[in-house]
């Protein structure tokens, strides 16, 4: 039996970005062991994961905890593979440490300039990088091109290589994510009581505080011209942001309480805004959206392509090459620039 652990103690978005590798290595180690750390947020995707074996969470800034806690699986046991795939610093320490006979990474490298001199940092570092690991890719965080000026970044494509490198054959593509059957009788109250007609979802979150009063207002009339169509339903994020109170005095708003929804505002809109939804009820609004829109939000992109939804992408022009790195491999995904929108392609949405 081949034991390997994962390194994947980041962000939901990151684990979903991932998704695909875990049942590749599955696939190609049929017999495998497979020991995911991940964090307290992205383990509520990643307990579904039925061929993960073993979870072991890694609580933020308890570092000195996290090694105490999980002593044994660290650095007692042994393993075939290990792959540092989340770029915290704390996991690179710790994956140096532990007892694998082939360790992969990805190593970053950022472009820098000190008194006009260039130069460039790697994390891990070089020297480090050929102690510790067998295995790896350099990534270049300029968001320009990668390492080998061979094109674009793209992280999956990164996690693709580093497998085939070991070689195992790519046996999937698409991102991957179980429903949460607890939530499945919340999804079907809401809605058969307050949608019962084909939706479209938008979902805000805080990253909304940073664009401008016309993406506002393109955003209100895109909502708007999509209600003619579609029951429409707007989801947000875990925080408070002032978009959210501004669209919140004009559309019904519910929120998730307790296991059931409330009704806080009505207004007797064919728009619905839905807050406090945990991911896992999120996701069966997502699955079950005619369209999905926001502005590259993780569960929206990463969770749509799952279900073979359209995704529609808007964000700022300057955000094309960051982001383009983590569009998944096989999505609906459509992107357009806050900048291009005018009141014909607003139609056209």
């Amino acid at each position: 039996m081949k034991k390997i652990i994962i390194f994947k103690s980041d962000m939901l978005g990151d684990l979903l970005n991932f998704s695909p590798c875990l049942k590749i290595l599955k696939d190609n180690k049929k017999d495998s062991h497979i020991s995911l750390i991940c964090s307290e947020y992205n383990y509520q995707i990643a307990k579904n994961y039925h061929f993960v074996d073993k979870f072991i969470i890694f609580k933020k800034k308890k570092f000195i905890n996290n090694i105490i806690n999980n002593f044994k699986d660290l650095f007692l046991s042994n393993y075939d593979y290990l792959f540092q795939f989340d770029g915290n610093k704390s996991s690179y320490l710790i994956s140096y440490f532990v007892r694998a006979k082939i360790r992969s990474t990805i190593c970053f490298i950022k472009n820098k300039t000190i008194f006009g001199i260039k130069f460039k940092l790697t994390r891990p570092s070089k020297f480090i990088l050929k102690i510790f690991y067998k295995n790896y890719v350099f990534c270049d965080e300029s968001y320009k091109k990668d390492f080998d000026q061979n094109g674009p970044v793209h992280y999956q494509t990164n996690y693709f290589n580093i497998l085939k490198k070991l070689n195992m054959e790519i046996t999937n593509k698409k991102n991957l994510f179980f429903l949460d059957k607890s939530y499945k009788n919340n999804y079907k109250f809401f809605f058969n009581n307050f949608i019962i007609k084909p939706f479209c979802l938008f979902h805000f979150d805080e990253k909304w505080d940073r664009y401008t009063n016309k993406d506002y207002e393109n955003s209100i009339k895109i909502i708007e011209n999509k209600a003619k169509q579609y029951k429409i339903i707007i989801t947000t994020g875990i925080k408070d942001f002032i978009f959210l109170n501004q669209i919140s005095s004009k559309y019904n708003v519910f929120s998730f309480i307790n296991d059931e929804f409330k009704l806080k505002r009505d207004n007797n809109s064919n728009i619905l805004i839905l807050k406090n939804l945990p991911l896992n009820l999120l996701a069966y609004f997502i699955k079950n959206s005619e369209i999905n829109i926001s502005s590259h939000s993780g569960p929206v992109v990463h969770i749509s392509p799952i279900f073979d939804r359209q995704i529609i992408d808007l964000i700022p022009r300057s955000k094309n090459d960051e982001l383009n790195r983590w569009i998944p491999t096989i999505s609906k995904y459509k992107r357009i620039n806050f900048e291009e929108l005018n009141d014909n392609i607003i139609e056209t949405i």
